[in-house]
């Protein structure tokens, strides 16, 4: 298998970043605006001086939020994924495109802690070193989407999920309390935006595909993460109501919250719509690497 990072077709946003094999991705340019001239009486001329070559210099780039070198990682069948480099902006959405095989999910779940990758990888996540700091990276790193990781029990009601995760996350000796639907609505209304939310008292199997989608961001959010992975956005099977989900992952990443989130179509950001282009990582391996139809 190869690990292939390429740029996004031509036809897309100017500010997509392109990345060639086994290379690092481009970090965006940053422009500082000029710093104000200030005027003062009878001022030295080096003192001016020196005051204009200030205001000329560029603004020092801020750290990627994901920071890899030969990142890779080998299973008992051979190549997972990689090796591969990334400088992965904070604040921002970015898309991890590849088909299936192509090593997605255990590329994300690298990234936040959950799996360690191959020696010699380098691999810095928020300012924290993997694995050694893995413990440190999994607090401020949230999962959803992934099969086997954070999958809704279909047997049971919304409240009694919201309810499960809030009490996995409190110290063992509080209450947690009934999930009540206007507990639920400030939990989730970040996520949901102007989507009517489900109804506490609605059974997971009753929930559409977005809504399913929405509630296990909602459900990972409660960790007040500074990083979001999200695997598999296309278990929303139709593109429209897709459209749906990735638009309140970019609401989420310009309130603050850095998402990265994967797809196995390799056009998916062609197709769909953004307020700002993501960032995009190509995942390909084999005649599989292919557009959806």
């Amino acid at each position: 298998m190869t690990l292939d990072h390429t740029p996004a077709p031509a036809a897309q946003h100017p500010g997509a970043r392109s990345v060639q094999p086994g290379g690092t991705a481009a970090a965006p340019q940053v422009r500082a605006a000029a710093a104000p001239q200030v005027h003062a009486a009878a001022a030295p001329q080096q003192d001016a001086a020196d005051a204009g070559a200030e205001a000329t210099e560029p603004a020092a780039r801020p750290a990627p939020a994901v920071g890899a070198r030969a990142l890779a990682l080998t299973g008992s069948r051979g190549t997972v994924y990689g090796p591969v480099d990334l400088d992965l902006p904070a604040g921002a959405l970015t898309v991890v495109q590849g088909p299936q095989g192509a090593g997605r999910s255990s590329l994300l779940l690298t990234i936040a802690g959950r799996m360690v990758p191959d020696r010699g990888s380098a691999l810095t996540v928020l300012g924290e070193e993997l694995p050694r700091r893995r413990s440190a990276v999994q607090r401020r790193v949230a999962v959803a989407g992934f099969a086997g990781v954070d999958e809704l029990d279909d047997s049971v009601t919304v409240g009694d999920v919201v309810r499960e995760r809030i009490a996995w996350l409190s110290p063992w000796y509080r209450w947690t309390g009934r999930v009540t639907q206007e507990r639920f609505a400030a939990l989730a209304a970040p996520v949901f935006g102007d989507r009517p939310l489900p109804r506490v008292s609605t059974v997971v199997w009753d929930l559409d595909e977005v809504d399913a989608m929405l509630l296990r961001v909602t459900l990972a959010l409660a960790q007040r993460p500074d990083l979001l992975v999200v695997d598999d956005v296309d278990q929303v099977h139709d593109s429209g109501r897709r459209q749906t989900v990735w638009t309140r992952l970019e609401a989420l990443a310009a309130a603050g919250t850095t998402v990265v989130a994967s797809v196995a179509s390799l056009d998916e950001v062609a197709r769909m719509r953004w307020w700002a282009h993501p960032e995009v990582v190509n995942l390909a391996t084999g005649p599989h690497a292919v557009p959806a139809a």
